[in-house]
């Protein structure tokens, strides 16, 4: 599946998923005028309807994973990954051995995401696991969260319809690789599932998986970590 632009897509979206100038600023934490001149630079990936300026959630998403590889040190967005008023948890309070799955054996995004999604059924945290596997399923239609460098974040559309008050991070590994149609073409070996129904948070974990994600070291190290508690603790 090739990626699509951001204006081809916008027939395929919900309205939960196009958001107005103020909607962004405030998913964002940056000023309006901020969105608004990086919209005219071209720096934000969006589209004018008449005279308004709209974006796509999905695609906005990914965007900002990528500023976040490239400028880690913007105020604006680094806000977002260690907040003390907010108060996010570490990442290693989110992890559990239970919700890794160390060695996934390549196969199609279906195979993959039902893999992903398996310990939290197992679990009962999840009710109907088709229900959510098709979720994650129709987000991958819309664009995939297939990173660069073998990293994937799947996630559904809008975090709020996950279980209410449920924060977790599935993690699995795929020794071989496997096709989640990367934008680099390389394969996918760890995917870091994201389960929130608070939207500030699923933006967050997003930006510090992101920040740890672009340390090729721990990346390796993940690779390489022998069990599931060593994968817990390198990240």
């Amino acid at each position: 599946m090739k990626v699509q632009q951001e204006t081809d897509m916008t027939s395929k979206a919900d309205n939960t998923e196009i958001l107005t100038l103020p909607e962004v600023a405030r998913y964002l934490k940056i000023a309006e005028k901020t969105v608004l001149r990086m919209a005219h630079r071209g720096a934000i990936p969006a589209a004018k309807v008449g005279n308004q300026w709209r974006f796509l959630k999905p695609v906005i998403d990914n965007w900002l994973l990528t500023k976040m590889d490239n400028t880690p040190q913007v105020s604006g967005f680094a806000r977002l990954v260690d907040d003390p008023e907010t108060g996010l948890m570490p990442l290693s309070r989110l992890l559990h051995e239970s919700f890794v799955v160390p060695d996934l054996p390549p196969g199609t995004k279906e195979e993959i995401l039902s893999t992903l999604i398996a310990p939290l059924v197992e679990n009962n945290l999840l009710k109907d696991g088709t229900a959510y596997l098709h979720k994650l399923i129709a987000r991958e239609q819309l664009l995939s969260t297939a990173l660069e460098r073998g990293i994937a974040v799947p996630h559904i559309r809008n975090p709020k319809e996950n279980p209410p008050g449920l924060t977790v991070i599935v993690t699995g590994r795929c020794p071989a690789g496997t096709d989640f149609d990367a934008p680099d073409e390389e394969p996918t070996r760890l995917f870091f599932l994201i389960v929130t129904d608070s939207e500030s948070v699923h933006l967050r974990l997003l930006a510090k998986l992101s920040k740890i994600l672009s340390d090729e070291k721990t990346v390796q190290a993940i690779l390489a970590a022998p069990d599931e508690r060593a994968i817990i603790d390198t990240v």
